[in-house]
């Protein structure tokens, strides 16, 4: 199963000028879906939407009664969330009896990854504030847990000032993702909440609301349960993997702990690094943790890449490719700029990789 599901078949097929009316309009996807808003529209040739009746989503099909409406080209529109959230819409047309103009349908031409340019950005920054939001609090916390335990008192007030940065990006970024959604479907946003993406977003916030909690018990605690906290850290990057891009032929399972490995390993190095600099203690022992992090971040991105394309050309032919590329060279220049000890370049340059992380989950792989 890959991500962002696609079109298929369609029964009436598109473009088939038929003798009679269907008794439906049946849709096939490339992956299991659900119906985003009203999931299938049709418009009848004189511009108006037709009747019928609920929509039905079963797997990777989704069927919806046709009400006939006059001879002519009847126009098909769908919004469907994938399993694994991403969100996809088309159209196409078909003629009952005879062929004529063809309803007006959305424009799509400027769409990117099968959603409109609007959503994309607006998913792109969600998942940017999201990741942010990771680094800030599960990063300084492993940065308190592995390099800084005993901080004095003056960095540890900082420090909790970060950590709260991080639990207020981590709740502010899931409003942000649900309109992207909506906008990347023209749908409104209370009709995703009965989704996958719904139920991924609740359980996004629902970890955010937790963490606030264990941080405040951590504290008073004078320290102790920072693994807990870490472990929380863990089950929200594996929750995230429920919203990632599927591999085809994977178990679910590898590919979510993949991810999970991928964007914990790029947490521990950000929120690592702004630790380092708001706590000015610290750098040295950070430095070893950088490292490792920096490891498994390439090696689980390699096979990631790997994973999503079908060969170097994706690189230059794709715009998830093209993406792609753009990050491997800005984390080479973050790690290159780190081993030269400038960190408030490391941080710009670590910030930039971030963003287009950010881009490159919303976009659809190669496969």
């Amino acid at each position: 199963m890959s991500a962002h599901a696609s079109l298929v078949a369609a029964d009436p097929a598109p473009g088939a000028v038929l003798a009679g009316p269907p008794a439906a309009i049946t849709l096939r996807f490339s992956e299991a879906v659900s119906a985003a808003g009203p999931g299938i529209t049709v418009v009848a040739p004189s511009g108006r939407p037709t009747g019928g009746g609920p929509v039905r989503a079963s797997g990777a099909s989704m069927t919806a009664p046709f009400q006939m409406a006059g001879e002519g080209t009847y126009l098909v529109r769908w919004q469907v969330i994938a399993a694994d959230t991403h969100p996809s819409r088309g159209q196409f047309t078909f003629s009952v009896g005879r062929a004529s103009a063809a309803p007006a349908g959305d424009d799509l031409s400027t769409d990117v990854g099968t959603v409109s340019p609007e959503g994309l950005l607006l998913q792109a920054l969600g998942r940017w504030l999201h990741l942010i939001g990771m680094a800030l609090a599960f990063g300084v916390v492993a940065f308190r847990a592995a390099v800084l335990p005993d901080a004095e008192e003056a960095a540890a007030r900082r420090l909790d000032r970060l950590l709260a940065a991080g639990v207020a990006l981590l709740v502010v970024a899931e409003p942000v993702a649900l309109a992207g959604q909506a906008a990347s479907l023209g749908v409104v946003a209370g009709d995703l909440v009965d989704s996958s993406f719904g139920r991924v977003l609740g359980l996004r916030l629902g970890g955010a609301l937790l963490l606030w909690a264990a941080l405040g018990a951590v504290r008073q605690a004078g320290g102790r349960g920072r693994a807990a906290v870490l472990a929380l850290g863990a089950a929200l990057a594996l929750v995230d993997g429920l919203a990632g891009h599927r591999i085809a032929g994977w178990p679910d399972a590898v590919a979510l702990g993949l991810g999970a490995v991928h964007e914990g390993a790029m947490a521990v190095w950000v929120g690592g690094l702004a630790a380092v600099l708001v706590a000015r203690e610290g750098a040295a022992r950070f430095g070893r943790l950088a490292g490792g992090s920096f490891a498994m971040l390439a090696v689980s991105g390699a096979a990631l890449a790997l994973a999503h394309l079908r060969g170097p050309a994706d690189l230059l032919a794709t715009t998830y490719g093209a993406v792609l590329a753009v990050k491997v060279v800005a984390v080479g220049a973050a790690a290159a700029i780190a081993w030269l000890g400038a960190r408030r370049l490391e941080v710009a340059a670590l910030a930039g990789v971030v963003t287009l992380a950010g881009l490159l989950v919303s976009l659809p792989p190669p496969r």
